[in-house]
């Protein structure tokens, strides 16, 4: 049941990544799957540089926000340096309110999803920015080849028209850039065959 979990997060992951980069073309600073952005609430007028705790990618975690948090707290704790927006995502054909955390003065950064029942919490978390790095410092923009160094690749698979490598230390999903990989050849892709030189264009932790 949890590696089905999984598997239903990527693949929605990947869908709104895909929206993601038709939306880009039209809308600076836009990320996966958005409408037209709300204006940004600007946290603070003085430019303050993020540290690099808070551009960190970890499972579960991205800078201060993490999976499960409430996002009506996450909304009122945005520290000095970040801007926050609402956004409007389509999911299985419903739209859904998501909500864009970027350092200021930068065009991307973290595109929070929810899921609500009696609250709301912080569902998954998409990393669209360079900005943010992992421990080991790979982040969107880097090859293939030097996130297996350091995270080891469990799965590759497409998963709704994307290509996607699953870490094994698990939480973490890279979305790929096949845009370099004939189009019959990647449904036989594995951890192992996946060219070093393939770029990552975003970063799904959940």
């Amino acid at each position: 049941m949890i590696i089905k979990n999984i598997f239903y997060a990527i693949l929605l992951g990947v869908g709104m990544a895909a929206c993601l980069s038709q939306n880009d073309q039209n809308v600076e600073g836009a990320t996966a799957g958005t409408a037209a952005e709300q204006p940004v609430t600007e946290i603070t007028e003085e430019t303050i540089t993020p540290t690099a705790d808070q551009l960190r990618i970890a499972p579960g975690k991205v800078g201060f926000v993490t999976i499960s948090d409430d996002i009506e707290q996450m909304r009122q704790t945005i520290p000095a340096g970040f801007a926050i927006a609402d956004t409007m995502l389509q999911q299985e054909g419903t739209q859904a309110t998501a909500y864009i955390i970027r350092p200021e003065n930068e065009a991307k950064g973290i595109l929070v999803e929810q899921q609500c029942d009696a609250d709301c919490k912080v569902w998954r978390l998409n990393v669209q920015s360079e900005k943010y790095k992992t421990a080991k410092g790979i982040g969107v923009g880097d090859t293939y080849e030097k996130a297996q160094k350091q995270h080891p690749i469990n799965t590759v698979t497409l998963a709704d028209g994307g290509l996607v490598a699953v870490a094994k230390d698990g939480g973490m999903t890279f979305v790929l850039d096949p845009s370099q990989i004939p189009a019959n050849d990647r449904s036989r892709l594995t951890p192992e065959t996946v060219p070093g030189t393939t770029r990552i264009k975003a970063i799904l932790i959940y």
